[in-house]
């Protein structure tokens, strides 16, 4: 079962290098072919984000898949900023394993705390998964990204706007030249391949896509109301589900979750 909002996915292609003598990790991507995508969806779900939610969230969509670049193949990250002062949500996540990243914003009820917070949550085969929250500074979500880093990565990390859709980052490693990582700029990781001696380390493709399909839209709403037809739909002939990664439509009828409950208990053969 197929998602009806689903696009054909545009593949970027992320390169990470070693940059030898100054013991860092540089990436670099452009993310066109997700921006592209990303927009194509917006108009299938009808959403109309504001300019500034619209730049934080491809900010974000850009530093996850920088920060994925440096995560093993298996691994499942999802980041949450909560924002106040316009209450604001933004949501991102990203598959390694299966190279896509999506988000969502999130402005009608928001709950805040008292500052700015970033909640990370990364899942991986045979390994318990892992939670972090870290207070962040300012709504830049690249200068959030970097606190998070900060504080919970415990190897600092730098990320940088090249121009267009283009973006980079730098993760310190052990015995990082922490003067030169600190003194770096735009123009500085522009010019890194011609002064610097770059290792490649891996190249990795990425687009946007959620993933989500109708069968398990239909396992979360059952598992909630316990297969219960009258609970779901209430005398409504139809609903549409939202997705809440990526609020994309689904539309389930009776006769569907009947069919769903059927396949998951046969009854006696």
């Amino acid at each position: 079962m197929s998602n009806p909002n689903q696009i054909k996915a545009n593949e970027i292609e992320a390169t990470s290098y070693y940059v030898r003598n100054r013991h860092a990790m540089a990436v670099f991507a452009d993310f066109g072919g997700v921006y592209e995508d990303y927009y194509l969806h917006l108009m299938q779900v009808g959403m109309r984000p504001s300019s500034e939610n619209d730049e934080m969230l491809k900010d974000g969509l850009a530093a996850l898949t920088l920060h994925l670049m440096a995560r093993p193949r298996d691994e499942v990250t999802a980041w949450t900023f909560n924002f106040r002062e316009p209450p604001l949500n933004l949501f991102v996540t990203g598959d390694t394993g299966r190279g896509n990243v999506v988000g969502r914003i999130f402005t009608e009820d928001v709950k805040v705390s008292a500052t700015h917070l970033m909640y990370a949550q990364v899942t991986r085969p045979r390994y318990p998964s892992r939670q972090s929250t870290v207070e962040v500074h300012g709504r830049d979500l690249l200068r959030c990204v970097e606190d998070y880093y900060g504080q919970s990565e415990q190897l600092p990390a730098r990320l940088f706007r090249m121009g267009g859709d283009a973006y980079a980052m730098l993760v310190a490693q052990p015995d990082i030249d922490l003067k030169w990582f600190q003194a770096m700029d735009v123009a500085a990781m522009g010019r890194l391949a011609d002064e610097e001696e770059l290792g490649l380390l891996e190249r990795r493709q990425y687009h946007f896509e959620c993933g989500c399909d109708l069968e398990t839209v239909l396992s979360v709403v059952v598992r909630a109301f316990a297969g219960d037809l009258e609970a779901i739909f209430q005398g409504e002939p139809e609903l549409t589900i939202q997705c809440p990664r990526c609020a994309g439509g689904f539309k389930i009828t009776p006769a569907q979750v009947e069919a769903f409950n059927a396949e998951q208990d046969p009854g006696p053969t």
